[in-house]
């Protein structure tokens, strides 16, 4: 039986293997392609090292959450961020590798992986969601985590009530004062 570490990096290799020719085209979206081959890569070595400090009984524990800046973040470069972004614009190689993570994410075994090692959720969760793969509940945000922003009430202005005869700012229309002055040429 294969262990789930070997799994994880032929399963990414093969992906990133089937990527390889929308990253070696010269088209506006090579660019993209490039990062997500460049993204998994990154990612199937984290998980490779994981899983091995995992099974030594050797990993370090989890860092505490850091402060928010205080300085902007620099811009990143585009990169899509819908859900199945990758699945979309690629062939069903691509998908296929991405059904094999979605049964590997399912067996027992990865379970028990995922809920001992919180760390492989800020990797895997990425991956899940530019292939389109429902996330199984170990790696889900906590309700307590995803922010919800309370939409913003911008209040209405009220507009201020005219004065009958016009402002300086708004006179009366010119139809007005015509019926004006003629009224008060009227003879009594």
């Amino acid at each position: 039986m294969e262990t789930i570490a070997n799994l994880i990096i032929a399963i990414l290799s093969g992906m990133r293997a089937a990527l390889a020719p929308h990253v070696n085209h010269h088209t506006p979206r090579t660019p993209i392609f490039l990062t997500a081959w460049t993204r998994i890569g990154r990612a199937a070595a984290r998980l490779h090292n994981l899983i091995a400090l995992w099974q030594s009984n050797t990993l370090p524990t989890s860092r505490p959450a850091r402060a928010p800046r205080k300085t902007p973040a620099p811009k990143k470069p585009y990169f899509p961020a819908g859900r199945a972004w990758l699945a979309a614009r690629t062939d069903h190689h691509v998908r296929a590798h991405a059904s094999q993570l979605q049964h590997l994410l399912a067996r027992p075994d990865m379970a028990d992986f995922l809920t001992a090692v919180p760390q492989a959720a800020r990797i895997l969760r990425p991956l899940c969601h530019m292939l389109g793969i429902e996330p199984p509940a170990q790696i889900r945000p906590s309700p307590r985590s995803i922010r919800i922003r309370p939409k913003r009430i911008r209040p209405r202005p009220v507009p201020e009530p005219v004065p009958q005869g016009g402002t300086p700012d708004r006179p009366l229309p010119a139809y007005i004062r015509a019926a004006v002055r003629a009224w008060k040429k009227k003879p009594a």
